[in-house]
């Protein structure tokens, strides 16, 4: 019997320390979870469980790359596919050039595909360029995912597709989640639903922020000398119109549905996936680019949607080959094929949040411990 006590004290240090209001843990091993816990409360009131659904922001990405490889298995398009096939205006783009004012329109860029999309090599909303581009052409009220992703060709790009790697917080997987649209022929909701929510029993996960009761929704808090002050919970993710289908961001969960999906990542690795077949997730796991790309290290690299781990060490503890991702409001999770398990955590946040921030990788040390 596996003594848990690590992950547990680390939940309730978070909440005693004022971290964060409420959050929530699991692990997973191919037949089920074996550990799930809750700290605190979702919005003040309420204490945080099972049916908690959190802000998944950017743990967003790896459910659209599982869309995307359901539409490769499907026949319904390749990852070499250039994004221009299914998105005409994607045919002209431009590289931006960096001037005294600004960034201007630079040479012409190649083809962006597919791949360039799911490992963040697109140069699509990336880098400065992206970042002084954001304003201007991120979803707003009136968008749908159609509208927002043709409005993404007028931008320019922050390097030659390919050439580069570079986070792509919103637009390159906004334009993935659009192809999935065009090839299923299905808004891309229903695809979700209908492909992975449905077979993988995910019926907590949705864009729609009306469906949940007030109680189950955790609200997002900032912490500040030792003190959490609640945001209103009036977006999905940034300023996203309402019910946005995003693929970079947008979607809320709960640590059982969440955990649904990630069982099902481990799974597929040993043939045993209800609708990812083993050959998708060993390219979604796979770190495909090298040394040639700035900012690629022999510990972190990309696979398709997800931080693939190629090294552990001292300040990175999670076996090698792991791979996953974690969101800006404090969502975290990956798979370990080695250790056949797969663990997430749960926390909405103002302030402790993304990749790489301290409570993902103390989170991390604590699994292991639970686990090694």
């Amino acid at each position: 019997m596996k003594d848990f006590q690590p992950i547990r004290q680390r939940l309730s240090d978070n909440v005693a320390q004022k971290m964060v209001s409420g959050c929530c843990a699991a692990v997973f091993l191919a037949d089920g979870c074996i550990f799930s816990d809750y700290a605190g409360t979702a919005n003040g009131v309420h204490a945080a469980g099972a049916h908690t659904a959190f802000r998944l922001a950017s743990m967003t990405k790896p459910i659209t790359a599982a869309a995307v490889l359901l539409c490769v298995q499907d026949g319904l398009l390749s990852l070499d596919d250039a994004v221009s096939k299914y998105l005409p205006p994607y045919r002209e783009l431009y590289v931006a050039r960096e001037t005294a004012q600004g960034f201007a329109r630079g040479e012409r860029a190649r083809e962006v595909t597919v791949f360039h999309l799911l490992t963040h090599t697109s140069g699509i909303g990336s880098g400065a360029a992206g970042d002084a581009q954001y304003g201007s052409l991120k979803p707003c009220e009136g968008d749908t995912l159609a509208s927002a992703v043709t409005r993404y060709a007028e931008g320019l790009l922050a390097f030659q597709p390919g050439s580069a790697q570079f986070y792509s917080p919103v637009l390159g997987f906004d334009v993935a989640a659009r192809i999935v649209e065009i090839v299923s022929g299905m808004p891309y909701a229903e695809f979700l639903r209908k492909r992975i929510f449905q077979p993988l029993g995910m019926s907590e996960t949705s864009y729609d922020l009306a469906r949940y009761a007030r109680e189950n929704l955790a609200l997002t808090y900032k912490s500040e000398n030792g003190a959490l002050t609640s945001e209103a919970l009036l977006h999905n993710f940034d300023t996203f119109p309402a019910g946005y289908t995003g693929g970079g961001a947008g979607l809320l969960s709960t640590i059982g549905d969440y955990g649904a999906f990630a069982a099902e990542l481990l799974n597929a690795l040993h043939g045993r996936g209800k609708v990812l077949a083993r050959e998708s997730v060993l390219n979604m796991a796979t770190p495909w680019l090298d040394g040639r790309y700035e900012g690629i290290c022999p510990v972190f690299n990309w696979g398709l949607g997800v931080r693939v781990v190629s090294e552990q060490n001292e300040a990175q503890p999670l076996s090698a080959g792991s791979f996953g991702w974690s969101g800006a409001y404090g969502t975290h999770f990956w798979v370990d094929p080695e250790r056949a398990f797969a663990a997430v955590y749960l926390h909405n946040s103002a302030t402790y949040g993304g990749a790489g921030a301290p409570h993902t990788v103390e989170f991390e040390r604590a699994v292991m411990r639970c686990m090694t």
